[in-house]
């Protein structure tokens, strides 16, 4: 939903539709609720995302946890911040969503002077393989207020009408673990700006790779074999760890803190190394 809001009238919310606030799909899809709207927001920021390719604008800590699990999701094919509650076949017209939601007792949220009514919005709208999911993104302790729990039954209700799911998600269903070592992962995402050999790049990593399936070896410690064993600057050894995961050409647990200094054991019953992310939370 939105987080603050600014001069509202008439002639604002058609300025935004007609700039394609709101429509269209992948790197097409403009945010209705963009950063540059709210500049005394403290919370958010603009990222880039690897699955959709565009800069998405984020504004709060949960949305920027869960916007990282949505992205690393590689079920996810699109994602949409910020998508307003419009009538699909009238994107212009605000009073057929207004006269629906009134009609079941909610009091639509309007501008106080002019009275026109704001544009509630969605945080995530999302297309996986699979369909499109709605996610609102909340803090747990907003549920005590009266005003937020009708609003959450608006957008409920909106999306039932759009016959989408929908549902809700505070600091307590997000990994917040999951989402902070795939933010370390992204660290090496611009690989080129550490490796200028992308051809040692990928010889390190395959390295690494090897090494961590044949040894009980740390993550620190595979990272500074290589670094010795290619004779590459201290830190390259780890980033190129992380682009083995970036690239998903490894795949370990990212649910739990990651303990770079673990050594791993071998478990029998799941008939190969355990990560050090299972072995030591």
């Amino acid at each position: 939903m939105a987080k603050a809001r600014t001069k509202w009238n008439g002639d604002v919310f058609h300025r935004r539709i007609d700039e394609g606030r709101g429509i269209g799909t992948g790197k097409d899809y403009h945010p209705f609720i963009q950063i540059h709207d709210f500049p005394s927001l403290g919370i958010c920021t603009r990222i880039k995302s690897e699955t959709v390719g565009r800069v998405h604008h984020l504004f709060s800590r949960n949305e920027l946890a869960f916007f990282y699990i949505l992205d690393f999701d590689d079920d996810v094919i699109d994602i949409r911040e910020q998508y307003p509650l419009l009538d699909p076949e009238d994107p212009h017209d605000l009073s057929g969503i207004v006269e629906m939601m009134e009609g079941y007792g909610i009091k639509y949220p309007r501008e106080p002077r002019s009275r026109y009514p704001y544009v509630q919005t969605s945080d995530f709208v999302v297309t996986t393989k699979t369909g499109h999911r709605v996610y609102s993104i909340k803090e747990s302790k907003e549920y005590d207020k009266e005003r937020v729990r009708e609003l959450q039954e608006l957008e409920r209700r909106y999306w039932k009408w759009r016959n989408v799911p929908w549902s809700i998600r505070t600091e307590q269903e997000i990994n917040y673990a999951l989402a902070s070592n795939i933010r370390w992962i992204y660290h090496a995402r611009d690989i080129g700006g550490f490796f200028q050999d992308l051809k040692l790049c990928s010889e390190v990593m395959a390295y690494e790779r090897d090494q961590f399936e044949r040894t009980t070896w740390s993550i620190g410690r595979i990272a500074n074999d290589a670094e010795a064993y290619f004779r590459i600057d201290c830190g390259l050894g780890l980033t190129s760890f992380q682009r083995l995961l970036f690239e998903k050409k490894l795949v370990i647990p990212l649910d739990k803190p990651l303990d770079l200094t673990a050594p791993r054991l071998y478990c029998n019953e799941k008939g190969g190394w355990q990560s050090c992310l299972e072995t030591y939370q």
